[in-house]
């Protein structure tokens, strides 16, 4: 995870997001008052405005096509999802909310991980939020040469929190993501030694839109390059 600068928000939202709040606001409230098929398909319906092209191509570009979590490249595989930091179950006013939205991956976002869940401070959390928090106050991101596995490491009770609901550390990513910073400590290595090349590939490792930005820097800053 690392921290990304929002971007101004989709002119789509800016023009449409308080009709859009108010409305599904008010369908909430009649769905509550009378739970029945008709009542909550109008509500789901107007739950969903902000599911939009021009909103969703603002997303993909300020968080380079990756999970604003686990940092994980998404969209050549899969569309990626309009992620509520805050979830709208809970927090139904912030449903269209630009500074409320993430790019998130169908993993760390679904029901096994984050869904619903929003940890509040009694329960540490929130969870780390890259837009709004420095994630390296809170994470550590940690290659280990003897085994050849990049976990990300707890070093603030948040952070804790924050690896336990997203599952930051689930095997699956895990395999991927250690095949992928191994190469780039790889680079690294040969950086340390003053090989001009592998220096302008580590840069280039820790661009925003690289796959595990986050380690390559972790890399990086350990071997003082």
């Amino acid at each position: 995870m690392i921290h990304v600068h929002r971007i101004p928000i989709p002119p789509i939202l800016a023009v449409n997001s308080d009709m859009w709040r108010n409305t599904y606001l008010a369908k909430r409230k009649i769905f509550t008052a009378n739970p029945s098929v008709a009542t909550r398909k109008k509500m789901i319906s107007a739950g969903k405005k902000y599911n939009q092209r021009q909103v969703k191509e603002a997303l993909r570009q300020m968080f380079s096509d990756k999970c604003a979590y686990c940092e994980s490249h998404i969209t050549h595989i899969d569309f990626g999802e309009i992620e509520h930091f805050r979830p709208k179950s809970t927090f139904p006013h912030l449903c269209f909310d630009w500074d409320n939205l993430l790019l998130g991956c169908s993993v760390c976002n679904g029901a096994q991980f984050k869904g619903n869940n929003f940890p509040e401070e009694v329960e540490n959390g929130p969870i780390v939020n890259p837009v709004t928090d420095n994630p390296g106050d809170f994470l550590a991101f940690e290659y280990d040469p003897n085994s050849g596995t990049a976990n990300i490491l707890e070093i603030h009770h948040r952070g804790k929190t924050t690896v336990n609901v997203l599952g930051l550390n689930r095997r699956e990513l895990v395999r991927h993501r250690s095949d992928v910073v191994r190469k780039i400590a790889f680079v690294a290595i040969k950086a340390k030694k003053g090989d001009h090349e592998a220096i302008d590939e580590l840069n280039r490792c820790c661009e925003k839109d690289q796959e595990y930005a986050a380690f390559a820097r972790s890399l990086k800053a350990h071997f003082g390059i």
